[in-house]
């Protein structure tokens, strides 16, 4: 017979994603500054949109995962600051990638769900589109 769980069964130390996926993903194409800011290493306007925001949020998962931020949420006006990208295309990209779950909303803004950032990470790596 097996040992019941407990909810402390359900509690972890560590992420639930591959941080060194990720990391390899956002390598030469986002840095940290020391305050935690996320800048762009190369013009994000020469992205696509969805891969501007997906580099975006996922820089803001890492910083959260490391206790470096208090939230990974992103707000339109967030990555339209950020990226420099036209707000019509922002709006429109944010829509796209809330169909496949890609950008999860949750209060003002949106996050990639754990359950999500594999594929987002193979989007980014592969070019891929949705």
């Amino acid at each position: 017979m097996s040992k019941p769980l407990s909810i402390e069964d359900l509690y972890t130390d560590t992420g639930t994603f591959d941080q060194q996926k990720v990391l390899q993903v956002l390598h030469s194409r986002v840095a940290f500054t020391k305050d935690n800011e996320i800048v762009f290493t190369a013009d994000p306007t020469k992205l696509k949109a969805r891969d501007a925001i997906l580099l975006y949020a996922l820089a803001k998962k890492v910083l959260k995962n490391n206790a470096k931020i208090e939230s990974e949420m992103v707000t339109s006006a967030e990555i339209i600051n950020k990226t420099k990208i036209n707000k019509n295309t922002v709006n429109v990209t944010v829509m796209r990638l809330k169909g496949p779950k890609l950008l999860l909303g949750a209060g003002a803004g949106y996050e990639i769900p754990m359950f999500k950032v594999d594929e987002a990470v193979a989007l980014l790596s592969d070019n891929k589109s949705i």
